[in-house]
């Protein structure tokens, strides 16, 4: 009797599974999203995504993780892109709102979603690197506004902590409204209208 060869056993690609993850999580939520339809969506058993990620929690982690890399570590990056800061900022805005009408992806930012409204079973390490990240934003703006006000490129009464506050906020607003459901047009008459108080008369 002839013996039948077992083929190779199939390789994990996790970086397959955490970009359809990603994705998925992006679109609909990661509260809305079962274990058990991500399986199915990165074509994977659910003893498989426990052999690599604990669980879960770990899968949803490391989607997190990287949507944070690739997305929110571009907009830190990009505030200090120029030479001065109200040219940093101005092109942050611009890439906030053209990415999304751009790359084809109509959905909000989830960094930004589950930062204002966490998802009500967020893991708490999840909601731990959300937090980190959002205070390092914070503290990157702090710092640039600061420098600015030294040099006088812009000119304010207003506490430091307030000031930053205001223009992180307004940071997180355009890019959860950046999702195709508000014209581009729309969008950019709003940053005109943050924008122009900043400038010097």
């Amino acid at each position: 009797m002839k013996k039948i060869k077992k083929g190779r056993p199939k390789t994990f690609s996790k970086i397959n599974a955490e970009e359809i993850a990603m994705n998925v999580y992006w679109k609909e939520g990661i509260d809305n999203v079962s274990l058990n339809e991500i399986c199915r969506k990165i074509g994977e058993s659910k003893p498989s995504v426990y052999r690599e990620y604990g669980g879960d929690e770990g899968l949803k982690l490391s989607a997190l993780n990287l949507y944070l890399e690739k997305r929110v570590g571009t907009l830190s990056k990009l505030l200090s892109e120029k030479n001065f800061f109200l040219e940093s900022l101005q092109y942050t805005f611009d890439y906030l709102i053209n990415s999304h009408f751009e790359n084809g992806n109509g959905y909000p930012c989830m960094f930004n979603r589950e930062s204002w409204f966490p998802s009500t079973n967020l893991p708490l390490s999840c909601k731990n690197i959300i937090k980190a990240k959002d205070e390092e934003i914070y503290d990157k703006l702090k710092n640039l506004i600061l420098r600015a006000i030294e040099k006088k490129e812009i000119l304010t009464d207003l506490d430091i902590d307030t000031f930053t506050s205001f223009i992180h906020h307004q940071l997180k607003l355009i890019a959860t409204l950046s999702n195709k459901n508000i014209s581009r047009k729309i969008l950019n008459e709003m940053v005109v209208l943050i924008m122009d108080p900043l400038k010097k008369n």
